[in-house]
């Protein structure tokens, strides 16, 4: 979680949705931010609800009310979105290695839930949600940098450079028609989701939103 103070109008907290360049927005905005909370990975990536709950009411005695600043996150294309964390965790430093691993059988343990498999716990669709509804004002599609970037070098009022790293050098993953279908219907909502960013790169007003097959 990033909070920058910029004036009336400007402020913006920005929640980390993992396997969003979060690191990336992370180092970039922070010689401007108020508040960075980087680590533990919990807290770093306080989804919507962790924030409503546990940090709207301690802004808002700071003298930042919900209405003064604008909750942004940023979103991928939900099956590149997984195949990122199996890209990741293929890494020889990981933890929960997927070296071994193809994507399509990745992808079978996600769907299954299968917590024994190094698989991503939750979904992006549930990350932005409280209270039974979309909680962020504003969504950004991590493929569209040229709209998130010019976004946010307007709000710090200069323009930004974002360098990409923590970058896979694992090989594309590859699903059959069987498994893709799957996870199409599997991200319903995320798909929701993604196709209010497809033509313009961002969803803004999105708070309050109930998106397709609301995610629990």
């Amino acid at each position: 979680m990033t909070f920058l103070e910029l004036g009336p109008g400007r402020d913006f907290v920005l929640l980390a949705l993992p396997k969003t360049a979060s690191t990336t927005l992370e180092r970039t905005l922070a010689p401007y931010a108020t508040e960075v909370v980087s680590a533990p990975p919990a807290r770093k990536h306080l989804p919507a609800r962790g924030f409503v709950h546990t940090r709207a009411a301690g802004l808002a005695e700071q003298g930042h009310p919900r209405e003064s600043y604008e909750l942004v996150t940023m979103f991928r294309e939900p099956i590149a979105w997984l195949e990122s964390w199996w890209r990741y965790r293929a890494r020889d430093d990981s933890r929960q290695s997927t070296a071994d691993m193809s994507f399509e059988q990745f992808a079978l343990h996600y769907l299954a839930g299968d917590d024994d498999a190094p698989i991503p716990k939750g979904r992006p669709a549930k990350f932005l949600h409280a209270q039974g509804a979309v909680a962020v004002d504003r969504v950004f599609s991590v493929e569209r940098p040229d709209v998130w970037s010019a976004w946010f070098s307007e709000r710090i009022g200069a323009p930004l450079e974002f360098e990409r790293r923590n970058t896979s050098g694992a090989a594309r993953g590859e699903l059959s028609f069987a498994t893709r279908e799957a996870l199409a219907a599997h991200f319903a909502p995320e798909y929701d989701v993604w196709r209010r960013l497809e033509a313009t790169g961002e969803w803004s007003r999105a708070r309050g939103t109930r998106l397709e097959s609301q995610a629990q």
